[in-house]
């Protein structure tokens, strides 16, 4: 007998859970494939791999994001513009912004 899923049972799995619950939600999703045709597990199969490679491309950048620009903050080299910039914004006005005048 096949077990029904409420909304409730679906809700608890849409959130963040811990390693047990994934578990638990895998078998789940391999219930529900095993019910559907040999096409439709395909796709449901090929719909896993794009989210998982979807969510290691996002890690990869933000990872990377990340390091490059700790690079650039860790590197040595003179930034005789930028520091011209800062200077320049030093010696301005140093009053707060008014966001009424804007």
């Amino acid at each position: 007998m096949r077990k029904q899923l409420g909304h409730n049972t679906l809700k608890a799995y849409s959130h963040h859970m811990p390693a047990v619950a994934t578990n638990d939600l895998a078998s789940l999703i391999a219930e529900e494939a095993a019910t559907l045709p040999a096409d439709k597990q395909s796709s449901v199969l090929d719909y896993v791999l794009f989210i998982k490679q979807q969510a290691c491309a996002e890690n990869e950048h933000a990872e990377n994001g990340d390091a490059a620009w700790e690079r650039i903050i860790s590197d040595p080299r003179p930034r005789p513009k930028l520091k011209a910039f800062m200077q320049a914004a030093l010696a301005e006005s140093s009053e707060p912004l008014d966001l009424s005048r804007l």
